[in-house]
């Protein structure tokens, strides 16, 4: 499978979307890369330490919502090329300043990817 490489992938993160929330945080990731097809949501890492796949939702274009555990071979979700979609991680607060994030996936047309996110919160 062709592999794609950290800095490609860098590149879906939107830049300035961390953000506080009520109870939590979310970001954007844009799909600038090619249509893909999301087989597992296999974990996401903030500052090094992992956060329960249950305390995050997927939020695709249309508004609807998805717990990340939920995300399977038997029910993907579509990530269409020029598709935004939120990260909302519902428990978990982050304090301002910079952050080091990996959201990790499995994408059914490429295998597992390590999506970096570096970015400060305001």
């Amino acid at each position: 499978m062709p592999a794609i490489p950290p800095f490609v992938l860098k590149k879906l993160y939107i830049k300035g979307s961390l953000r506080a929330e009520d109870d939590g945080f979310a970001l954007d990731l844009k799909n600038t890369i090619a249509p893909g097809t999301i087989a597992a949501f296999a974990g996401l890492d903030v500052d090094g330490q992992a956060t329960d796949p249950t305390r995050v939702a997927i939020i695709s274009a249309n508004g609807n919502a998805r717990t990340a555990s939920d995300i399977s071979i038997e029910s993907p979700l579509l990530f269409p090329a020029s598709a935004t979609i939120t990260l909302r991680i519902a428990g978990q607060t982050l304090e301002p300043g910079p952050h080091e994030l990996v959201i990790r996936v499995v994408v059914q047309e490429v295998g597992p990817l390590n999506i970096p996110v570096s970015d400060t919160l305001v």
